[in-house]
């Protein structure tokens, strides 16, 4: 499965990490502490942003939030990492989310920032269950999900924040029925989508950052290339030493194919990949292959035989050798053509 598809089905999980002030219906009011959090995690050093939000935990048991932003910084790092190592914790984290946004819409069937909360924790529910290859369930769960999202906006139309899961689930269910869209019941909400998640980055509490993110994706997948290239280096700019958020503007300059740009790109990620504890080095795998074949593309012969070799010598466990087959079997080409090449001249 390409990066660019993995992201695609994750995204919305990860989007959804941030929320917005929990004032009224949900136990305590919340404070600075989630700001802090979510800036530190945005910088991608997940330790000293879990230490943050299990603080906040301690001083809030009975509010979702915590356990909502701590279910969200697992589901970041996992796809960051490409690992499922923390799912435990995550599940944990997302359990208890649904509880108390369960407890919390008993007290008030009115709040609003409860829906949301339990709209993000089946939002991150379904992204997994879309990653392990369980449609149907993901189907329900994303279901569930835009329910909520849209009870939150209908309680309190002000909360902006809501529009990012509904803007998503509108932009992708016209992707996922692209194929019958002639039907006249079956419409193309695309562009509504885009438009309800720009709504959430100009005006939710704390969707700027992971809405920019999740809407450099849409137009990844959309094919806006020239808006993906501006809104991905500005969060490269943002954030300079944080891969998560490098690996867009690469892809799209791969494919199209401007190969000293894509070059010049995916050498500044694998830069980047290369100072990160890596689990499994799934991400170093996939962006050496790519280098290499931006190397060979270039005329770089010796250094795309270089790179190449590097994406099929990194040691994998058995689970992620079995996901990267078809990267290291490209990888093993551009390895043979730039030796081949290299003879030639």
């Amino acid at each position: 499965m390409s990066k660019i598809t993995i992201v695609s089905i994750a995204f919305l999980a990860s989007l959804l990490l941030m929320a917005a002030d929990l004032r009224a219906g949900i136990s305590q009011k919340f404070d600075g502490r989630i700001d802090q959090g979510l800036e530190i995690l945005y910088q991608g050093d997940y330790d000293s942003a879990l230490v943050i939000f299990d603080s906040f935990i301690r001083d809030n048991p009975q509010n979702p939030a915590g356990y909502f932003f701590k279910a969200g910084l697992y589901q970041t790092r996992m796809s960051a990492y490409e690992s499922d190592f923390w799912h435990k914790y995550y599940k944990n984290s997302v359990d208890s989310a649904i509880m108390l946004c369960d407890l919390a819409l008993d007290d008030d069937p009115k709040d609003a920032w409860a829906y949301f909360v339990r709209g993000g924790s089946f939002s991150y529910i379904a992204a997994w269950d879309a990653k392990q290859g369980k449609y149907l369930a993901a189907f329900r769960n994303g279901l569930k999900a835009v329910s909520d999202f849209k009870k939150a906006r209908e309680a309190d139309p002000s909360l902006y924040d809501a529009y990012i899961g509904i803007g998503s689930y509108h932009y992708f269910r016209t992707k996922a029925t692209g194929f019958i869209k002639w039907l006249p019941f079956i419409g193309d909400d695309r562009d509504q989508g885009i438009s309800e998640i720009i709504t959430a980055i100009e005006k939710g509490r704390y969707s700027r950052v992971m809405g920019q993110n999740a809407l450099l994706w849409i137009y990844t997948d959309y094919g806006r290339d020239k808006k993906a290239l501006e809104l991905g280096g500005a969060l490269e700019k943002q954030y300079p030493n944080n891969p998560f958020f490098h690996w867009a503007v690469p892809e799209v300059l791969w494919r199209q194919k401007k190969w000293p740009e894509a070059e010049a790109a995916y050498g500044k990620l694998m830069n980047l990949l290369e100072r990160q504890n890596a689990l499994n080095n799934y991400n170093k795998v996939v962006a050496s292959y790519k280098l290499a074949k931006c190397f060979l593309e270039n005329g770089k012969y010796q250094s795309a035989y270089r790179a190449a070799q590097q994406s099929i010598s990194y040691p994998l466990d058995q689970n992620t050798a079995g996901r990267l087959v078809n990267e290291r079997c490209r990888a093993q080409e551009v390895m043979l053509q730039a030796e081949k090449r290299m003879k030639d001249n």
